[in-house]
């Protein structure tokens, strides 16, 4: 990815850092940390900022996430915001794919996971994909 423009739309300070990539009208959710951060935090950057706003005004169709940095577990709340608020938002506002990154930890691997099995669908198809080279 680093031969692609990267702008910083957000971030949760000392968690991770959310980028657009113009050229390929992608979203990239970098996760440097725990994935156990606040619903009211992620909810304020990562859905208000880039699902609500940033991804329909740029035409955004592909996002990443990746947590193969991170360590723990989404909680349970964002987990569940995800799947009965994000996941139609996304659709809506134009995202068709949606690419996990998983972590090297067995219990990150499984957070991660049912992420990409959260948001999977007929209109918004979601992946989980290992990376041995630490990062995307």
């Amino acid at each position: 990815m680093s031969t692609y423009t990267k702008k910083e739309i957000y971030q949760i300070p000392g968690k991770m850092v959310g980028y657009h990539l113009p050229e390929i009208n992608t979203i990239l959710d970098v996760w440097s940390s725990s994935l156990f951060v606040s619903l009211e935090d992620w909810k304020s950057t990562v859905f208000d900022i880039g699902i609500m706003d940033y991804a329909p005004k740029h035409r955004v169709t592909s996002w990443i996430i990746d947590t193969s940095g991170a360590r723990s577990v989404f909680p349970p709340q964002i987990q569940e915001f995800r799947q009965n608020v994000a996941k139609k938002a996304l659709q809506e506002n134009g995202v068709k794919r949606l690419i996990v990154v998983l972590p090297e930890t067995g219990i990150g691997k499984f957070s991660a996971g049912k992420t990409a099995e959260l948001y999977d669908s007929q209109e918004l198809h979601s992946f989980d994909v290992s990376n041995p080279a630490g990062g995307v």
